[in-house]
């Protein structure tokens, strides 16, 4: 017994290491699954009485292996952002939190950690905005022989590169913010997934065809929107920021109300993942699913709210 509990330590461990170190190593999909890393040591923890001690030691063997394979600085980078991720799913999942607020919580505190441990490695937030644009200039110059291919020209390929490189840049935390929740979300499937109700203790997702976002965020971006017109450069980079992350939220709502009446038509799953994919890749369908999401809060696609005594007539339409 004891020989296959160490075992599924180190099963853990090892797994959860090499998801990690993939993302430097494997092309294309090797960020997604890096992304991914939090899962085994979660799936071997949870359900367990002992759950703390398995969850303590499977993370310690994992950053152990980081560091042995990659060096320190990238053992720094997982305790800091898919370690500590781990130990904040573990904690809100063992109290049996929501998984909106685990999302919003855990991705949260992996931005925050990882934001200041980058300012303090940097030496200011500028110096930081700094090393940032120049990252994401060499990585768009190594794309030059790529728009050449595309019969792109040189001068051409050069002003395409600037405008991605000025958006890349501004929209930083925003894409950061997004990429911590993603990553949440994906471990919180992952462990629902596998562990169920019963190892869980309750049901972490219900049904996401229902699912909506609360109706005051609605005015973050509200807010956020009129903020992008205050003739202040921060002020408007903050809530360019702002508006794409509850930009972000509300095409989610719009992905569920797409999910809702793909499943009343009983399409197949694999023509529902065409579906979503190109809602994902195709700039205009994404809009238009946000803006369903928007919509949603005054038109009620899924006829999810109790029916109104004193409803009007736009209501009686609709």
């Amino acid at each position: 017994m004891r020989l296959k509990q160490a075992l599924d330590l180190i099963r853990a461990a090892v797994t959860a290491a090499a998801l990690f170190l993939a993302g430097g190593v494997v092309p294309v999909l090797g960020a997604p699954a890096m992304l991914c890393a939090p899962a085994p040591l979660l799936i071997y923890g949870l359900g367990t009485a002992r759950s703390w001690p398995r969850i303590a030691a499977a993370s310690a063997i994992t950053l152990a292996l980081v560091v042995l394979v990659a060096g320190p600085v990238q053992g720094l980078g997982f305790a800091l952002s898919l370690g500590l991720g781990t130990i904040l799913i573990a904690a809100m999942l063992r109290r049996q939190w929501r998984f909106e607020w685990i999302v919003v919580c855990a991705g949260a505190g992996m931005l925050t950690a990882a934001t200041v441990a980058l300012v303090v490695w940097a030496g200011s937030p500028a110096a930081l905005a700094r090393h940032l644009h120049d990252a994401i200039a060499v990585a768009m110059s190594n794309s030059a022989g790529l728009y050449e291919k595309l019969g792109i020209s040189k001068a051409e390929s050069a002003e395409i590169s600037d405008q991605v490189l000025a958006v890349t840049a501004q929209m930083a935390p925003a894409l950061g913010a997004m990429v911590a929740g993603l990553t949440v979300l994906l471990n919180l499937g992952l462990v629902a997934r596998w562990l169920g109700k019963e190892k869980l203790g309750y049901q972490l997702f219900g049904a996401l065809v229902t699912w909506r976002t609360p109706e005051w965020l609605i005015w973050l971006l509200l807010a956020s929107g009129f903020g992008m017109f205050i003739p202040l450069a921060a002020v408007r980079v903050a809530a360019a920021n702002g508006f794409v992350v509850v930009a972000a939220i509300y095409f989610c709502q719009g992905l569920a109300i797409m999910a809702y009446y793909l499943q009343m038509l009983a399409m197949p799953r694999i023509v529902r993942g065409t579906v979503y994919l190109i809602a994902l890749l195709q700039p205009l369908l994404a809009a238009l699913v946000c803006l369903a999401g928007v919509f949603d809060l005054w038109i009620d696609f899924r006829r999810l709210k109790p029916p109104s005594q004193a409803a009007g007539s736009i209501d009686d339409f609709f």
